[in-house]
């Protein structure tokens, strides 16, 4: 393995070596807190254009099973870490962390002082970085700087929302094993696929999904409630949607300022006047705000991990939530004749949630599916199963 560098946009340069793909990466750098869920991160869509630092210092212990993974690629730009763990020979057929980023196309570096960087992340703010080859005394600070310059976040969404209709069958869940295996096997990309449909019990509900690059684990949490779920491309037409005659409309996750969003939020407000229950989490849930009136800002550096305390208002219960966001809705911009806070974040109090008071709509910023609890917010998904149910019986 080979030397490579982060270097930092205020030209700052962080020396380690080489994992995973043996290429360069531009990207903002962010950090993220949780001790364990590599694979869940990487496969994460939100994590799309961006350099996830492991605050954890071991990483690649437990090796890699892809039946977790949050959807069908990595979305990960690049991964930086402390120490990196080999796994061979495992009992259970693990794959080795490192073999595992080689195969995706997807860079890492190791050996760096992992504190350090988070530290400098927190005082100064999340900012964009380059990894290249070489040591600190090698790499071309010009071209770096050139590249960090760049760099456009104003196209996540696109990048990683589906480009057609896709149809996920109530009642099932899961990946394709064989395929996964298989190209494990010859060394290719990961190949992951939903099974073959048969045998499936009838469908309770159907929900439209708008998808802004979700992570799989909220479309299970649907499927397995008994929703039928038609997951549309991220700018789709509301009129369309209705076409499908949704019991319920749910908006997903995604990566990204919400701002950059505009042609769809105009859609959401269509949304949310037609009285269907509708619930919204993380980007989701900002652009309900935004749609509502709402303003949004960049967190100086976000929330991303496992182990974030939110409190739910109404029950003045703490819930332990996965987070992966990194703008947040301005508490006294929500339009107070509408909607009201349901859920704060404990350590900062930002808002981690709302609740419509003329609509059947509610929305949450974290992730319910992250299942750090690990089932104590599954109470959000038979809300929204509530609501349908609600609905459909007064017709």
């Amino acid at each position: 393995m080979s030397k490579a560098c982060l270097i930092f946009s205020d030209g700052s340069i962080y020396e380690g070596t080489r994992f995973g793909a043996d290429r360069g990466a531009v990207c903002e750098v962010v950090f993220a807190t949780g001790s364990t869920g590599y694979v869940e991160l990487l496969t994460d869509p939100s994590f799309c254009g961006q350099a996830v630092t492991l605050t954890h210092p071991i990483v690649g212990n437990y090796g890699v099973f892809e039946d977790v993974s949050e959807s069908e690629r990595l979305w990960v730009g690049a991964l930086i870490i402390r120490d990196l763990t080999e796994v061979q020979g495992d009992e259970r057929g693990a794959e080795d962390f490192d073999t595992y980023l080689k195969r995706n196309d997807v860079p890492g570096l190791y050996g760096v002082d992992t504190r350090e960087i988070v530290l400098k992340i927190r005082e100064e703010g999340t900012k964009v970085g380059a990894i290249l080859s070489g040591g600190a005394k090698e790499v071309d600070m010009d071209a770096a700087m050139a590249m960090i310059r760049a760099y456009d976040a104003r196209h996540l969404v696109p990048e990683v929302s589906p480009r057609e209709v896709i149809v996920y069958p109530a009642w099932r869940q899961g990946w394709d094993e064989k395929k996964i295996s298989d190209a494990r096997i010859m060394s290719k990309k990961s190949d992951i696929e939903l099974p073959q449909t048969d045998g499936l019990k009838e469908k309770l509900f159907k929900v439209a999904f708008l998808d802004f690059g979700a992570k799989k684990n909220i479309i299970w949490n649907l499927t397995m409630r008994g929703c039928e779920v038609v997951a549309f491309p991220w700018d789709t037409d509301a009129n369309k949607i209705f076409e499908q005659k949704p019991d319920g409309i749910f908006l997903s996750n995604g990566p990204g300022n919400p701002q950059h969003c505009g042609s769809a939020i105009e859609q959401v407000k269509i949304l949310i006047e037609s009285g269907i229950p509708i619930m919204g989490i993380c980007l989701g849930h900002q652009l309900i705000s935004l749609a509502l009136g709402a303003k949004t800002h960049k967190l100086k550096y976000g929330h991303r991990g496992a182990n974030h305390p939110v409190k739910e208002l109404d029950s003045n219960r703490i819930y332990i939530t996965s987070q992966n966001h990194g703008f947040v809705v301005e508490d006294d911009s929500l339009p107070a004749n509408r909607c009201v806070v349901s859920h704060v974040n404990v350590n900062d109090g930002t808002v981690e949630g709302i609740k419509m008071t003329d609509k059947p709509v509610f929305t949450v910023q974290y992730h319910p599916e992250g299942a750090p609890g690990p089932q104590d917010n599954n109470y959000l998904f038979d809300r929204f199963i509530a609501l349908m149910r609600d609905s459909k019986d007064r017709g």
